[in-house]
């Protein structure tokens, strides 16, 4: 089980947002003449950023004791909170505009500065936060390693352990939530008119709002599991809502604009 949660999984799911940041990429010329290329541009990276944090999870718990868990964690963590959160969440925004106005460019730049100050703030914390490195499981002879956070805690260590959850908390978790609440009101309060002309755009909101909702509650739901319950390393609930995420994000992306276009 500790094999497939690490390493099987991880590969799975960073290998389905590959697959969503290429398809992306192929599609943009079609669909960016609704939605701006900003949309489709946003997506690729933001997809591209996450299938990287998920993909190199085995490489964390593979390379060898510490530091080499903090030093892949790290760079992990830089990229979902500094380019996933931000990214995704001005592609789903821009998404909803439907085209009827634009991200101003300050608007942009300020939520990639908050990723990325976060995401600095973090690799930061995380340094004395790990408390070095614990056998994780072992294949064949060969041992995986993954960081202490959970274990042998004191309270100074305890008090950076919630620091590290605020900053998920914050980035990519409230991110995502506030930009799927946004898609999905929009689907559900789209204009009348723009309906009638793009008419698969309600189901297209609803699906990328969903979407991002599943992964931002489960990784909140495994740091209130830490929180509430003192249940450590449930990495694989926010694999799982990647999978979900995943599956949800094919359909809003690969549904065209309207019932009469094929793709």
């Amino acid at each position: 089980m500790e094999i497939i949660v690490n390493v099987v999984v991880p590969i799975i799911t960073g290998t389905i947002f590959f697959g969503l940041a290429w398809y992306c990429a192929y599609i943009a010329p079609m669909r960016s003449l609704v939605t701006s290329e900003l949309t489709y541009r946003a997506a690729f990276w933001g997809f591209i950023a996450f299938g990287i944090y998920l993909a190199t999870r085995p490489f964390q718990v593979l390379l060898g004791p510490h530091p080499m868990p903090l030093i892949i964690n790290n760079l992990r963590e830089f990229f979902m909170i500094g380019f996933f959160g931000p990214g995704v969440f001005i592609a789903l925004v821009n998404l909803s505009l439907c085209g009827e106005r634009k991200i101003p460019i300050p608007m942009i730049l300020a939520v990639f500065l908050f990723g990325i100050t976060l995401a600095i703030v973090f690799c930061i914390t995380n340094i004395f936060a790990i408390g070095g490195s614990v056998e994780t499981f072992k294949i064949g002879n060969y041992t995986a390693n993954d960081g202490k956070w959970f274990l042998e805690l004191d309270d100074f260590r305890g008090r950076l352990m919630a620091v590290l959850f605020i900053i998920r908390v914050a980035d990519p978790v409230l991110l995502l939530f506030i930009a799927g609440v946004f898609a999905i009101y929009r689907s559900v309060t789209l204009p009348k008119d723009m309906r009638q002309v793009y008419n698969n755009m309600q189901r297209k909101l609803a699906y990328a709002g969903i979407s991002t909702l599943f992964f931002s509650l489960s990784m909140l739901s495994t740091g209130f599991m830490w929180l509430l319950g003192k249940i450590p390393n449930q990495w694989w609930l926010y694999y799982l809502g990647a999978l979900a995420a995943g599956v949800f994000e094919v359909m809003s992306i690969a549904l065209p604009f309207k019932h009469d276009v094929e793709v």
